[in-house]
């Protein structure tokens, strides 16, 4: 939505510009839209809560990042829902989750309109039925003449009336329709890392969780650029940029369908691997690893070009094994890859028989 017809919905209904504003700072500041801090946003936009207001402003004044530790903190200082004692605060009620809401608003305006447009149709059908008689009508007695005239001028303003509330609801479901959007985009961009494109940490904990609860095995990959620290002390950070950029296509080009993978830190991408073997991920994680030494990449001068490599550690999921655990045993794997003198695939040791029997 262009920003007048922002402002024109902001207008019309105060509450569509809060809540457009409130999408927009959580995209903004690359954050997961959930019902607290679509909430601390909302109420900061609407100026209803000047300690939190002031509050985020001394924060983002001070340069400080409003990560979920600092809209945690927010939340709990401003927003905490009171003790049983205390009489409960009257700035607005605990939000929705925000999908569901925008969900739920789409389908009861699409009934209303489509409810209201069939009324429309009827009614004009109604109008020029009477109008048709009334003119067959002429020459009858005045007062049938009257009431005809009544009734048809009375239809006409049902008709015109009924026009006017279906356009107004259209309006709406289509500013619902935008927030939705804004609802899908403000969810993307915080599961997705600015730099590669790649999905982020919390969204590949998402997907491990969901990989975890389907039948058959399961793979993980961890991966590191080796010595990447020297990369940007010799070549600068715009050309680390540019490796880190390089390897996640890399990956694209590289993953199956059914795999998914992620930048989970500065120079650490995670992949995973379902229906896929130790030995047989071990393998397919080689292949990355030679793609990924027959990439050259510009010098910081431009005058040239230099390579790097990776160390991948492969873990496979036992039955019953947590996240942490299965990804702990592919840090190590990593972490021996490295010690090993970089640039290799090691595959984890086997479970213990403690994570075997949990």
């Amino acid at each position: 939505m262009q920003k007048a017809q922002k402002e024109a919905a902001a207008w019309r209904d105060p509450a569509i510009g809060f809540a457009h504003a409130a999408m927009e700072s959580l995209l903004t500041q690359r954050m997961l839209p959930t019902p607290e801090n679509y909430r601390i946003w909302y109420l900061y936009h609407a100026r209803t809560h000047a300690a939190l207001r002031a509050d985020i402003e001394a924060r983002l004044a001070a340069g400080e990042a409003l990560d979920e530790a600092a809209m945690a903190a927010l939340h709990a200082r401003h927003l905490a829902e009171p003790p049983p004692a205390e009489a409960p605060r009257a700035e607005a009620p605990r939000a929705e989750a925000l999908g569901e809401v925008a969900s739920q608003l789409e389908l009861s305006l699409g009934a209303a309109i489509q409810l209201l447009e069939g009324a429309e149709a009827g009614a004009t059908r109604y109008g020029t039925r009477l109008a048709d008689f009334s003119q067959a009508l002429q020459g009858s007695p005045a007062k049938l003449g009257a009431a005809l005239s009544r009734i048809l001028a009375d239809t006409e303003e049902l008709c015109r009336q009924s026009r006017a509330v279906a356009q107004h609801l259209a309006e709406r479901a289509r500013e619902t329709e935008a927030l939705r959007a804004a609802l899908a985009q403000a969810n993307e961009a915080a599961m997705t890392d600015a730099l590669t494109g790649l999905p982020n940490r919390r969204a590949f904990g998402l997907a491990l969780a969901a990989a975890l609860a389907e039948p058959g095995p399961l793979s993980v990959a961890l991966l590191d650029i080796d010595h990447f620290k020297r990369i940007n002390d010799s070549q600068g950070h715009p050309a680390g940029d540019a490796v880190l950029r390089g390897l996640a296509q890399c990956l694209s080009d590289w993953l199956r369908e059914t795999d998914h993978a992620a930048r989970i830190g500065g120079e650490e991408f995670a992949v995973l691997l379902p229906r896929v073997r130790a030995a047989e991920a071990a393998g397919l994680a080689d292949q990355l690893r030679r793609a990924v030494a027959a990439e050259r990449f510009l010098t910081a001068d431009g005058r040239g070009r230099f390579s790097v490599s990776i160390s991948v550690g492969v873990a496979e999921h036992v039955r019953g094994e947590a996240a942490e655990s299965l990804m702990g045993r592919a840090d190590a794997a990593l972490y021996e890859a490295k010690r090993a003198g970089r640039d290799r695939v090691m595959q984890a040791a086997p479970a213990t028989a403690a994570i075997r029997a949990a």
